[in-house]
């Protein structure tokens, strides 16, 4: 009697360990959406002949550049503790991570990074988050460069951002990421807002 059985019960668990591996997968994400705060970026496409790979976007930030990093407080400080292998090229040691501390300055603005750090904060006020991000290949990578999207919705997403890049580069225009950055600093997206050029600059609303 066992053995009828047994071919059924091997296909519950085989489900079972499938599920569980999604879960472990997504119960990141999902903590984060639901306890993150909502933080407003800027971002670009990082090319425009090669934004979309079948049904993904990649995008590049402000704060994933080492010349704006560089800038602030604290950036020194973790070249000094986690040096690179070219002061110049490579200044950070691959792999490093981070924390770059984002502030609010006005309701609904994008957010502008404060300083660098490499432990997480105890403590930040209201209009602050730390946003964990890793040293890769020459820049900052949050975890927030590339994104899965169907079919249409790509198809849309990449006529958008294509005639966003044909604008003249006095009068580019960026997209804006909204995501939830949690209190460890992992980030998940919410809604990227892309500007319309052929619509009178209406703006496009693409949920994730």
């Amino acid at each position: 009697m066992s053995q009828k059985h047994l071919p059924y019960w091997r296909l519950l668990v085989s489900f079972a360990l499938q599920l569980s591996t999604i879960i472990t997968l997504l119960a990141p994400s999902i903590f984060t959406q639901y306890t993150g705060k909502t933080v407003i970026l800027r971002t670009m496409p990082v090319d425009a002949n090669d934004t979309l790979r079948g049904r993904y976007v990649a995008l590049e930030y402000d704060i994933s550049r080492l010349e704006t990093l560089k800038k602030l407080p604290g950036w020194n400080d973790l070249i000094k503790k986690y040096p690179g292998i070219n002061s110049l090229y490579y200044p950070v040691a691959e792999g490093t991570n981070l924390y770059v501390i984002l502030h609010s300055e006005y309701k609904n603005k994008p957010w502008r990074p404060l300083r660098v750090t490499t432990t997480l904060p105890a403590s930040l006020p209201e209009n602050q988050v730390a946003l964990r991000g890793r040293y890769q290949f020459g820049s900052i990578v949050y975890g927030l460069e590339k994104y899965y999207m169907p079919e249409v919705q790509a198809d849309f997403s990449k006529q958008d951002i294509f005639q966003t890049r044909q604008i003249r580069l006095g009068q580019l225009k960026p997209i804006i990421m909204h995501i939830k950055v949690d209190s460890q600093g992992n980030a998940a997206p919410l809604e990227m807002n892309v500007t319309d050029t052929s619509a009178n600059g209406r703006i496009r609303k693409y949920r994730f």
